[in-house]
């Protein structure tokens, strides 16, 4: 039963999400976390984690995870087939008439619009993962906190670390003070 609802829950996560894995995360939490509550907020934080550092589409690996947790390797199975079959059974039909639809004005109006909203569920995402990183016990530890996010995205944009970079510079900034006896 529960990889029936896995299934069902990735698949309508992605019929429904435009603009990739990133776009998915706040669909992803409120499904998995609020409706269901087959996670924490903070194992779903480690996954978006482990899922962006890992090789693969991010959507993939995000429902992986999730379902592994949730009903094991069938778990896992029904929630990537499920996030997986809508995309593929879209970009199939896209190409059986994608020269006159894409052309179409109405197709590229809507896709136009599309892309604000891929935007702000992005944005939506960041703020939440954010909110829930950044509430720490002093404030000190949220000083660090920013700074440490504030330089790796300085590091993102001004010197283009890949994202695998990133994370692992994070992880060993993070084991390193740890070792020092500062806790983030």
């Amino acid at each position: 039963m529960v990889c029936l609802t896995l299934f069902t829950t990735f698949f309508k996560i992605g019929l429904f999400t435009i603009g990739g894995g990133y776009a998915m995360i706040p669909l992803i939490q409120t499904e998995v976390i609020d409706r269901h509550g087959w996670m924490t907020l903070d194992q779903f934080t480690e996954f978006v984690g482990i899922a962006e550092s890992t090789p693969g589409p991010f959507a993939i690996n995000i429902s992986t995870f999730c379902g592994m947790t949730t009903g094991g390797i069938l778990g896992s199975v029904s929630a990537t087939v499920g996030v997986v079959l809508p995309s593929m059974m879209i970009i199939l039909l896209i190409a059986a008439v994608a020269g006159k639809v894409l052309s179409h004005w109405s197709v590229q109006a809507a896709l136009r619009g599309a892309k604000p909203v891929v935007i702000g569920l992005i944005g939506a995402a960041a703020v939440s993962l954010l909110l829930h990183t950044f509430q720490p016990s002093l404030s000190w530890q949220m000083a660090g906190q920013v700074g440490m996010a504030l330089l790796l995205f300085v590091l993102a944009m001004r010197y283009r670390f890949s994202a695998l970079m990133l994370i692992l510079c994070g992880a060993c900034a993070g084991v390193f003070l740890q070792l020092c006896g500062i806790s983030l």
